[in-house]
């Protein structure tokens, strides 16, 4: 997925929001916005722009990241895609 949504918002921009750290474990909630320039899960561009928030979990250890996951507002997105 991330090949296909890096040439979907080329022009992509993330904001850090907020972030949280607790032990070994780092939460930080962004926003991206972008223009839908490429195609996007066989959605052809429609040149609208997205801004949605997603959120990113570290595990830090000795100071390198040792897990990742990512969470991302689909359903808002896919209403600003189709929008217009």
């Amino acid at each position: 997925m991330e090949l296909e949504y890096l040439e979907a918002f080329p022009d992509k921009r993330y904001t850090v929001e907020e972030m949280i750290a607790q032990g070994e474990k780092v939460l930080v909630r962004m926003t991206v916005k972008g223009t839908h320039t490429g195609t996007f899960f066989g959605t052809a561009p429609t040149g609208n722009s997205i801004d949605v928030t997603l959120y990113r979990q570290y595990r830090v250890v000795d100071g390198k990241i040792t897990e990742h996951r990512g969470w991302i507002d689909m359903v808002t997105m896919w209403h600003q895609l189709q929008a217009g």
